[in-house]
């Protein structure tokens, strides 16, 4: 059953890669997801799809389009959709071919990726359910898959637009001197005032970023706790007195160009500035050395998930320097 499901996915990529330059540009903002079906049911997709993060205050990232399918003709250029119906559906009926159609039947209910279908840099979700009162039960089944392909077509729209843009190659440069390099757009500004403490960092306006790179000799195992608590010695000595707000900050495992870490996501409070945002950090281990890359932001009153994804694709461009 899974190799079949494959297969279909697999011959949908190929042309959609055959087929790329007759396609038009796609369109949408980085967050924009149109969600297609006969009777769009909006409760049931926020519920199940809809993700949220902490800026402090929570904020979705997603901004769904609800359409019926009559409609979808006219939003089929975005860069992120959503369609969900059964195969009593036509829409989704005429997208599938026999192989998709009989596996669903049989399955009850499949989902489907396709890229590029009609537009350049597109993702299309599917899913597809052999009769309409299967659709909630599907839509649960698979919800943290639909909302982690959605974000990951979220952030290469990001992506697509932070690399549009100039990089610096001076202060590219200058980070190499330290061991490092990270792709930084023109406008940004380096401060190497610490860097015999091995810290630098890189910041802009408008509105107000930053990213800090750090390294030193591993002296613990990581943890949640310690990389809290190490991320707090930092920003009280370089920050004015940042600190972490624990309750709203998430830690998990992650593998960064091979090296092992945790990856801290969460809010940063100032007392003294009454000031704080989202902020994204990695802690990376590397033979007996420590590399911190964090990034803040403060945009009080204003959307932050595009502007804080711009800051993971910057930091995601980090690598070190043999």
């Amino acid at each position: 059953m899974r190799s079949a499901r494959y297969r279909i996915i697999a011959i949908v990529l190929l042309f959609s890669v055959l087929s790329c330059h007759r396609l038009v540009p796609s369109v949408g903002k980085a967050r924009d997801v149109v969600v297609v079906s006969s009777i769009p049911d909006t409760a049931l997709i926020v519920e199940n799809i809809q993700r949220y993060r902490y800026v402090p205050q929570r904020e979705p990232t997603f901004v769904f389009i609800f359409t019926p399918d009559t409609m979808l003709k006219n939003l089929k250029q975005f860069h992120s959709l959503f369609l969900y119906g059964s195969l009593k559906d036509d829409f989704i009926y005429e997208l599938l071919n026999p192989e998709a159609r009989e596996a669903t039947l049989r399955d009850t209910f499949n989902l489907f990726k396709m890229e590029n279908l009609w537009a350049k840099h597109q993702t299309v979700v599917i899913l597809a359910v052999s009769e309409p009162d299967y659709t909630p039960a599907g839509i649960r089944k698979y919800r943290d898959m639909i909302s982690r392909i959605l974000e990951e077509s979220c952030y290469r729209t990001v992506k697509r637009s932070f690399y549009e843009k100039d990089m610096d190659k001076k202060i590219k440069a200058q980070l190499a001197k330290f061991g490092w390099e990270m792709d930084v757009p023109a406008g940004w500004i380096i401060d190497t005032t610490y860097k015999t403490e091995n810290f630098v960092f890189v910041h802009t306006h408008y509105p107000d970023r930053s990213v800090f790179l750090y390294k030193e000799k591993i002296s613990s195992a990581l943890s949640d706790s310690m990389v809290i608590k190490k991320r707090n010695e930092l920003t009280k000595k370089y920050y004015n007195g940042d600190y972490v707000f624990s309750e709203l900050t998430k830690v998990e495992s992650i593998e960064f160009k091979g090296m092992k870490g945790l990856r801290v996501n969460g809010v940063w409070q100032n007392d003294s500035l009454v000031a704080g945002g989202p902020f994204l950090s990695y802690f990376l281990t590397r033979g007996d050395s420590l590399f911190v890359i964090d990034g803040i932001l403060f945009l009080p009153g204003e959307r932050k998930t595009d502007y804080i994804m711009g800051l993971e694709v910057m930091m995601n461009s980090f690598r070190i320097v043999e």
